[in-house]
């Protein structure tokens, strides 16, 4: 590929240097970043993009997504959750099990222009017609020795041991799988990522066999038996686990992402330590449509966009163990995302169908893996060409945004 040169931007969380200093980052033709000055100013890059003022960020990663498309019921194509929406890095959230892995890794995750990594499911046939037939139909669906071969042979990839913990999953089994995964992930040494639904189980059984670094998703849930705004013991309870190094991501979702559960815990000090959208074909066109409205969503509720922003960058790379990741100190591969964030009016729905009007956006302009160089931009209220037996509508385009205007640093 051809050297490219990022002219005019300001940065945003970019590693050693300062909040909304200006940026002009060069990056060679194999993808990694390098002083501008040793192409001989712009005249030595092959392609020059004026930043117009825009932020630059380390790309922003979409922890919980679905894109084994063609193998599982409810996957995209990794092209809805990547780089055209401002995502650098997508982690498919145990879409395969042990004995289709090998089909997500081949055709899916190799030929991919942009990194995907994935959270394996502690069943070995994952989520190949989730909903409509639970992953955990009975006791051939656990085979640990598998699992563990399969993590063994894959550990570039898999990050995590994910099980989905809701009545409809786990049915009759009750904690049973849920006590499985994190034997496995133990043994493995990998977090265990759990989803949380309607109980059974119920939320403390869950939180009573996590340690520091598992992961919590959905944790935003308006569910009866496990909203965080309807339980208080378990919303301190919580709050003390989170503080010991429990991770609770988003994983805004289909049915797990509720405004008034997310601004009770906001408002009382319980940040999301991820932002995730759990993006499959059942939410793509409403009402996820993608990682920037998820993030627009977050201001709503009473986070900071500088909080925003490191949630989706430079949080998830740390859980990921990518140290390097949209440094921009020379030698350090590229990886970027640049947007602005801007003001404008949108009624936007949860999981649940409670609509509030958004006022604050964040509009991704381009996402840059190596010398690659993505246009971006945010979907949310425009059609888009996916699978769709979710039987979604298409819903009206937003109203254009208005001025660009800076996030303030959080205080």
């Amino acid at each position: 590929m051809g050297t490219v040169l990022l002219r005019n931007g300001r940065a945003f969380n970019l590693g050693g240097l300062a909040h909304n200093s200006p940026v002009d980052i060069g990056i060679d033709g194999d993808g990694r970043v390098v002083e501008p000055a040793r192409f001989d100013g712009r005249e030595g890059f092959d392609t020059v993009i004026d930043l117009k003022g825009a932020w630059v960020s380390p790309a922003w990663i979409d922890l919980h997504v679905h894109c084994y498309y063609g193998a599982t019921w409810l996957s995209l194509r990794p092209e809805l959750v990547g780089p055209a929406t401002g995502v650098g890095l997508a982690v498919d959230c145990g879409s395969a099990g042990e004995a289709n892995f090998h089909g997500l890794r081949e055709f899916i995750i190799e030929p991919s222009p942009f990194p995907i990594l994935a959270f394996l499911n502690i069943s070995t046939i994952g989520l190949v017609a989730a909903n409509r037939v639970s992953e955990l139909i009975g006791d051939p669906v656990l085979d640990p020795d598998r699992t563990a071969a399969c993590v063994e042979a894959n550990r570039d990839l898999i990050r995590g041991i994910k099980v989905r913990a809701s009545s409809q999953v786990v049915r009759e089994w009750g904690m049973t799988p849920v006590r499985v995964a994190k034997a496995l992930a133990q043994a493995v040494h990998l977090p265990l990522v759990v989803h949380i639904g309607e109980a059974p189980p119920t939320l403390d059984e869950i939180l009573d066999i996590l340690d520091p670094g598992d992961v919590v998703t959905h944790c935003f849930t308006g569910r009866i038996t496990t909203a965080l705004n309807r339980h208080e013991p378990v919303f301190r309870r919580m709050q003390t686990m989170a503080a010991a190094g429990l991770i609770l991501d988003t994983g805004h979702g289909q049915g797990s992402f509720h405004y008034a559960t997310a601004r009770f815990a906001i408002e009382r000090g319980l940040l999301p330590a991820t932002i995730s959208t759990d993006l499959h074909n059942g939410n793509v066109n409403g009402p996820v449509w993608d990682l920037p409205t998820t993030m627009s969503k977050m201001v709503t509720v009473s986070m900071s966009a500088d909080d925003v922003v490191e949630r989706v960058s430079v949080a998830p790379a740390r859980f990921l163990g990518l140290e390097d990741w949209g440094q921009a100190a020379a030698g350090a591969p590229a990886r970027f995302t640049v947007f602005e964030v801007q003001d404008g009016e949108e009624s936007l729905p949860d999981s649940y169908g409670n609509v509030e009007k958004i006022r604050t956006f964040f509009e991704p302009r381009y996402t840059v893996i190596g010398a690659a160089v993505t246009a971006a931009a945010r979907t949310a209220g425009r059609t888009q060409s996916a699978s769709t037996d979710s039987g979604e509508k298409d819903v009206p385009a937003p109203r254009r945004a208005r001025e660009n205007r800076p996030p303030a640093k959080a205080q």
